[in-house]
């Protein structure tokens, strides 16, 4: 079995700037304030959701890989 990843969107941090989105549009949307949030982490591959965070400008999304 591969290992599980857990995603998370800091609210305070996050600028609704839709990066994510464009890089994982099945993991991330947009809630009703205008900032991401997850909505099905098994929607894209690791890859991209790791490709969503790391173009967050300011840093606001985490990711932690479960052993």
């Amino acid at each position: 079995m591969g290992n599980r990843i857990r995603v998370y969107v800091d609210k305070n941090k996050c600028i609704g700037s839709t990066t994510c989105i464009y890089y994982a549009a099945q993991t991330f949307t947009l809630d009703s304030e205008g900032k991401s949030t997850v909505v099905n982490v098994d929607g894209n591959d690791s890859n991209k959701i790791q490709e969503a965070a790391d173009s967050c400008p300011i840093n606001a999304i985490t990711i932690v890989k479960d052993e």
